[in-house]
């Protein structure tokens, strides 16, 4: 009897993006809310800090610590990726994926303002999710195998659906 690999189950998701002094705090905010989707994700933590030439910077941050929520943040950002960025996460594994099972992803905050997920790593908004890895799994195989799995069940879902 062949026996079904376990997958990893996401335990956390925490969201954050600066906002510089030249920037609308409600428009970076908002940029957030239109890609994390999630009724869950709660309100953000905001820490006021100083940039290099004393200009204000604003850090939001939100974290997701329900399993469920968490989960259905991942799903949605994987569903509103483009499918060239779902596989490029897949290819990256091994740079977004650390010791502990997070996998780090960073999204385009301008595009993510007009509804967009987009990767992209400058002035991004950085997203990470908290991978619970089975026993004896290394970190980068568990996570690219469950990635790989939610591609594919994305692609299904689009081919049924067209």
């Amino acid at each position: 009897m062949k026996r079904e690999k376990a997958m990893p189950v996401i335990v956390s998701a925490e969201v954050s993006v600066f906002s510089h002094a030249t920037e609308d705090e409600g428009k970076v905010e908002e940029a957030v809310l239109n890609v994390i989707p999630g009724e869950d994700r709660g309100r953000p933590k905001v820490q006021r800090l100083t940039g290099y030439h004393n200009d204000p910077i604003t850090m939001m941050t939100w974290r997701v610590r329900k399993r469920k929520a968490a989960a259905e943040i991942f799903l949605g950002l994987m569903r509103s990726l483009a499918a060239r960025d779902r596989w490029r996460l897949i290819e990256e594994a091994e740079d977004r994926v650390d010791e502990a099972g997070n996998l780090y992803l960073r999204l385009d905050k301008q595009r993510a303002y007009r509804g967009r997920a987009v990767l992209h790593e400058a002035d991004p908004i950085r997203v990470k999710f908290r991978f619970r890895i089975p026993h004896g799994a290394k970190p980068v195989g568990a996570v690219r195998d469950a990635l790989a799995s939610v591609v594919d069940e994305i692609e299904r879902e689009a081919d049924r659906g067209s």
